[in-house]
């Protein structure tokens, strides 16, 4: 199963349409920022037309809202759209999913959960997933990868990082950290940060019982 991932989009459709029509997949998971309240006077006009941009493909598409989606507002549009997966579980061909979104910024930014709420929530759904090969959907990167790094400093989430060590996923999909796009293992779990898809990045997973990852670009 050929799985399209996305991060950080911002509100640029733009790029997101020209990452759509350039690639051919079964599925989309999106780890967050889909729209940004910071940038977007009218955040909830830009969501739709990022939403409306996914709908075109008429595929499978799952996502989060990031700290830069109000966690309310977000994710009322993604259950409008059915593709919610924050606190959620969905059934894909190959894999089951789970989600959370959000993370923590010196900013004050509209959506920042803790990294116990995240660890509990996702603890939670994961005992319920039946499937052999999980996946799980985290806007905030684990705490000392090589995903969480801005300006030297390590700022993911310590939560995280021991929720995946202690949990069997086939791979973490993550975001929020423009700088640090990359794939780093932890545990014997693959963590990919695709890059924001405003500046072009994204990658392809190729999902069967475990996941291939390639990272791209436009």
């Amino acid at each position: 199963m050929r799985v399209l991932l996305v991060t950080d989009i911002h509100g640029d459709v733009d790029k997101l349409q020209k990452i759509l029509e350039k690639e051919e997949f079964d599925a989309v998971l999106c780890a967050g920022d889909l729209s940004d309240a910071n940038e977007f006077s009218d955040y909830k006009s830009n969501l739709n037309e990022i939403l409306e941009a996914f709908d075109v493909k008429d595929k499978l598409i799952k996502a989060v809202p990031g700290n830069m989606d109000p966690e309310e507002v977000c994710v009322r549009k993604l259950m409008d759209h059915r593709m919610n997966l924050h606190k959620k579980i969905a059934a894909f061909e190959a894999f089951e999913a789970v989600g959370f979104g959000g993370g923590m910024t010196p900013f004050g930014t509209p959506f920042e959960p803790s990294g116990d709420e995240v660890k509990t929530a996702v603890e939670t759904l994961y005992q319920r997933m039946s499937s052999d090969t999980r996946v799980a959907v985290i806007h905030q990167p684990p705490k000392d990868t090589e995903l969480d790094v801005v300006d030297g400093d390590h700022v993911g989430s310590a939560e995280v990082r021991e929720l995946i060590e202690e949990k069997d996923f086939s791979f973490v999909l993550t975001g929020h950290i423009h700088e640090s796009r990359g794939i780093d293992r932890l545990a014997g779990t693959d963590i990919v940060n695709p890059g924001p898809v405003m500046n072009g990045y994204y990658a392809i997973a190729e999902v069967e019982d475990q996941a291939d990852i390639e990272m791209k670009q436009l």
